[in-house]
């Protein structure tokens, strides 16, 4: 097939941005390219953003080691997800089990256990692919309290316009997201013109608007799914979390043309999108024998003619959550255990002057801490039970800290080693005379650029830029007798007499 680079068939127009309100009757809406441009017009900045995701997922792609190829084949890769369903009326409220379908059906698709595989053509099927992808319905929020995954808000608003993202917005009557690095948020509602649904591909908005967003009429799956509609199996979701994991449409971009494609070596170019169903085999783009792969979940098809991802489209997935999505590896959203973490109570640094104090702040992730246990490597105290404890470094040196937390039977403990670095109160010169190195020791808050030994004739003898805390001057063969310092620093100019002796 033909390919162009991914950024083009991202950042592309589906017909403008105002196609999402001229699809005809009958035709699958997805609004997720026009709402890439107005993204992409909104924050320019974030062109180039998507730009270097790409390039991340690209450079993953083309690792050929073998000890990642044998990942892919034997392990599952868990997405956390939770439904944020804003309703105006109580036809919009849609009920746990049609949620509960549609992830149903997301697992089956993304798996290749959907009932209708057995539907993908025989010339097709060596290319259908298990995407290793799974999702779970989150059973903590972001505080590590119990959740059911589905959050429920009545709006003011009748609809949502994709153009301002207002459903994920809580002072504009949606819903805001939960951490978007540890979950998918799913946001469902009425959306305007008939927008079946809309996605952010990594890089393509602000991490605080990243997500899916699905009409309420296209959730889940019949007969859970009661509304009478080609769309109505569950595969607008499929569609567009293929997007939020970078997908772009089967048939690329410029409608009506065979110059670009997705940019996936095992799908076939293909003109424009399928509007329906027809069967059998469709031609365009010298494609042929086999024609236009119109069952693939990335095309506009009705939900019933969909039942595929390539082997190629899944290899792009998992370089997409292995890359730019990798956070959602470490989330514990789907799990009942507990990781310790910890940071500082204030914005702080862990380079501190002898005497003086660290403001300390737990941070764990998974379900919420009840209990903590520091242990302070040279501090005082030594030990606290407190989840924000402050404690003393009285001398310099480089000091561990470790953290256990605990909820019930669950704990996980954390130790950072050489965490707190602490430094001498001043300005520090030694051994002062010196008969092998000499070193210069800065404190805290000081910062020495540069430094010039100087013999009795102001004859410079040795000097050295340093960035680093201490730094040694080796005076072994130089001749005995004094010396002059001169110290820059970004306190200014100092000047320190210092003797060698032999």
């Amino acid at each position: 097939m033909r390919t162009v680079a991914l950024t083009a068939a991202l950042w592309l127009c589906i017909a403008l941005s105002g196609l999402a309100q001229q699809a005809q009757p009958g035709t699958r809406n997805c609004a997720t390219t026009a709402y890439l441009e107005h993204q992409k017009k909104l924050n320019p900045a974030l062109e180039q953003q998507q730009q270097q995701m790409q390039q991340a997922v690209q450079e993953r792609l083309q690792q050929q080691q073998s000890g990642w190829q044998n990942l892919r084949a034997v392990t599952t890769i868990p997405i956390p997800v939770v439904f944020h369903v804003v309703y105006n009326g109580e036809a919009e409220n849609i009920s746990d089990e049609q949620v509960l379908s549609q992830l149903e059906v997301l697992n089956a698709d993304f798996r290749r256990r959907n009932a209708d595989a057995v539907n993908t053509p025989a010339h097709f099927a060596p290319y259908a692919a298990d995407t290793r992808i799974e999702f779970c319905l989150a059973t903590l929020d972001p505080n590590g309290d119990p959740t059911t995954g589905i959050t429920r808000t009545q709006t003011y608003r009748s609809e949502f316009d994709y153009a301002f993202d207002y459903i994920k917005k809580a002072d504009n009557g949606g819903v805001d997201a939960w951490d978007t690095n540890r979950y998918l948020n799913i946001w469902v509602g009425n959306i305007k013109d008939k927008v079946l649904g809309y996605a952010s591909p990594p890089g393509t908005t602000l991490p605080h608007l990243d997500g899916v967003v699905l009409h309420y009429t296209a959730v889940g799956a019949a007969p859970v799914n009661k509304f009478d509609s080609p769309y109505n199996l569950g595969r607008t979701a499929t569609h567009e979390v293929g997007h939020w994991l970078g997908l772009s449409h089967i048939w690329g971009e410029e409608e009506d043309s065979c110059s670009d494609s997705d940019g996936i070596s095992d799908t076939p170019n293909q003109q424009t999108y399928t509007t329906a169903c027809s069967g059998g085999i469709e031609l365009s783009c010298d494609n042929g024998p086999y024609g236009n792969m119109y069952q693939n979940y990335m095309d506009y098809s009705h939900d019933a003619c969909m039942n595929l991802f390539t082997h190629g489209q899944a290899a792009y997935m998992e370089a997409v959550i292995s890359t730019s999505r990798s956070g959602l590896l470490q989330s514990l959203a789907c799990t009942a255990s507990i990781r310790s973490d910890f940071g500082f109570s204030e914005q702080a640094d862990t380079l501190v002057v002898a005497g003086e104090s660290i403001a300390f702040a737990a941070a764990p992730e998974g379900v919420r801490a009840t209990a903590w246990r520091w242990e302070f490597e040279g501090g005082v105290p030594a030990t606290s039970t407190l989840e924000n404890p402050t404690v003393t470094y009285p001398r310099p040196g480089k000091y561990n800290v470790k953290l256990t937390v605990s909820n019930g039977s669950t704990s996980d403990t954390e130790v950072k080693e050489d965490f707190v670095h602490v430094t001498v109160s001043d300005l520090t010169v030694y051994p002062n005379p010196a008969a092998d190195f000499l070193y210069i020791e800065q404190p805290a808050r000081i910062l020495v650029r540069q430094v010039e030994l100087v013999n009795s004739v102001g004859k410079t003898v040795l000097s050295a830029e340093t960035s680093k805390r201490t730094l040694q001057f080796d005076v072994r063969y130089l001749p005995p007798g004094v010396y002059f310092l001169r110290i820059l620093s970004s306190n200014g100019t100092e000047v320190r007499r210092v003797g060698i002796v032999r």
